[in-house]
C-alpha cells in the first residue's frame, strides 16, 4: 500500500488500509472506534457522535456508504503525555455553511489511547534513544528511516518526544520531559521540527549533535562560538571563526540561554533568551549555520543601546548593519514611507520611542530587525536592509 498516512481511490480496499494504519497507530483496540460527524455551525461546531464500538471493516463500510473519497491520518498531543490524540479524517474538508447541509463525516478515533507499533511518544535521555525513537517511524515514511549512529552521552535534561502528523506535514516536537509529563503537549516545546513525510529522514539527522538538543547557559560570546561551532560540526557547516580576544571575552546579557527551536525543511531557527530581555532569534540553513550565525560573534548585536545619545546610537546602528548584512544598512520604519540611513533613524527613534533602549531581536535572510520600537500609540517596525 502506498502511503500509511492518506488512503485515495485507487490505493486498494479501504478496510485493509484502515486495518493498517491501526496496527501501526492506534493498536488493539477493543473498544472498537468512535465516528464523529453532522458539523453545522453554530449549533454543532464539533458535531456529534455518529456511531462507536465500529470494528474497521464497519468504519469502512459507513465511510463508503457517506462518499468519503479520501482519508488522512493526523495526531495531537493530549492532555497528557502518554495519551496522544489519534483522527482518521477526511482528506476533503468542506465547510458548513449556516443554512446549509452541515459536515456529514468530521472524523474517525479509536475509543482507547493509541498504542500501535509506532509510538508517537518517547522518552528520550540520550541522543542515541532519540535515534532509536526515530527509527521505529520507518513503517510511516516511504523511504523508511536510516539508523543513526548517534552518541549515548546523556543530555543535560531528558525530552520528551511527539510525532504530530498533519495533513501535508509532519511535526516531531522535544520538550523538557518533566514539563511533557506534567502538562501535555504544548506550544512551549524546546524545539520543532516541520517536514514533508518524504523528507523526514533527511532533516532529522540534523538532530544528533546535543548542541541541537540541549538549552546551553553562556556567559560570553567566547562561548557563543563554540556553541556555534559544535552546530557547524554536526550539520557539516564549515567552521565558524573565532572570535578575536577582546570581542570573545565580552560578557552576553544576564542569564543567556541559546537553543535551537525551530527546524522547518532543513533551515534552523536559534533563539537566544536573556534575562529581562526580549529574545534573539537567528534562521538559515542549516548546512549553512557557519554563515548566517556569525553575526552573533559580535558584541554590538548582544548591547542595548539607549536613545540618550544620537551619536552614540549611530554608531551602535552602523555596527549592527555591518555585523549582520556584511555592509551599510538601509533602514525602513512602518508608517514612514522613506528609507533613512543610520544617522537619520538615530536621528527619528528618540522622538518615536522616548525613554527606550533598543536592541538587535531577530537576524536572517538579508535584514535585521530592532525591538524596543515602542511608541506611545503602539509598536512600531523597524527594519535594516543592506544598502544597494
Amino acid at each position: 500500500m502506498r502511503d500509511p498516512l492518506e488512503w485515495r481511490p485507487g490505493d486498494g480496499p479501504l478496510a485493509a488500509w484502515l486495518e493498517l494504519a491501526g496496527e501501526l497507530l492506534a493498536g488493539p483496540q477493543p473498544d472498537g472506534y468512535v465516528v464523529r460527524g453532522d458539523v453545522r455551525w453554530p449549533d454543532q461546531p464539533y458535531g456529534v457522535e455518529l456511531a462507536r464500538g465500529l470494528t474497521p471493516a464497519a468504519v469502512a463500510g459507513l465511510l463508503t456508504a457517506e462518499g468519503v473519497a479520501g482519508l488522512h491520518v493526523r495526531t495531537s498531543g493530549g492532555r497528557r503525555f502518554a495519551e496522544p490524540h489519534l483522527e482518521i479524517a477526511p482528506t476533503a474538508e468542506p465547510g458548513p455553511g449556516p443554512d446549509g447541509p452541515g459536515v456529514r463525516i468530521l472524523h474517525v478515533t479509536p475509543a482507547g489511547v493509541p498504542a500501535g507499533t509506532v509510538p508517537l511518544a518517547g522518552r528520550i535521555r540520550t541522543p542515541a534513544e532519540l535515534a532509536g525513537w526515530l527509527g521505529r517511524l520507518s513503517p510511516l515514511l516511504p523511504g523508511g528511516m536510516p539508523g543513526f549512529d548517534w552518541a549515548g552521552t546523556a543530555l543535560a535534561e531528558p525530552l520528551g518526544a511527539t510525532l504530530l502528523l498533519r495533513r501535508d506535514s509532519v511535526l516531531l516536537t522535544l520538550q523538557p520531559l518533566e514539563a511533557a509529563e506534567r502538562n501535555g503537549v504544548d506550544a512551549t516545546s524546546r524545539l520543532v521540527l516541520t517536514s514533508r513525510a518524504p523528507d523526514l529522514a533527511e532533516h532529522a539527522a540534523l538532530l544528533g549533535p546535543s548542541a541541537v538538543l540541549e538549552e546551553r547557559a553562556l556567559p560570553t560570546v567566547r562561548d557563543l562560538g563554540r556553541w556555534l561551532g559544535e552546530l557547524a560540526a554536526g550539520w557539516g557547516s564549515g567552521p565558524p571563526p573565532k572570535p578575536g580576544r577582546l570581542a570573545g571575552a565580552a560578557p552576553l546579557p544576564r542569564a543567556t540561554r541559546a537553543s535551537v527551536r525551530r527546524i522547518e525543511d532543513g533551515e534552523a531557527e536559534l533563539m537566544l533568551r536573556r534575562h529581562g530581555r526580549s529574545e534573539l532569534w537567528v534562521r538559515g540553513p542549516a548546512p549553512e549555520v557557519a554563515a548566517w550565525a556569525l553575526p552573533l560573534l559580535e558584541p554590538a548585536v548582544h548591547e542595548e543601546a539607549p536613545a540618550g545619545s544620537r551619536r552614540r546610537l549611530t554608531r551602535w546602528l552602523e555596527r549592527v548593519g555591518g555585523a549582520v548584512l556584511g555592509g551599510p544598512a538601509v533602514w525602513a520604519v512602518s508608517g514612514l514611507a522613506a528609507p533613512l540611513s543610520a544617522a537619520e533613524l538615530a536621528g527619528r527613534l528618540p522622538a518615536l520611542c522616548p525613554g527606550r533602549a533598543f536592541a538587535v531581536d531577530r537576524a536572517g535572510a538579508g535584514e535585521l530587525t530592532l525591538g524596543g520600537t515602542r511608541t506611545p500609540d503602539g509598536w512600531v517596525t523597524v527594519t535594516g536592509r543592506r544598502a544597494p
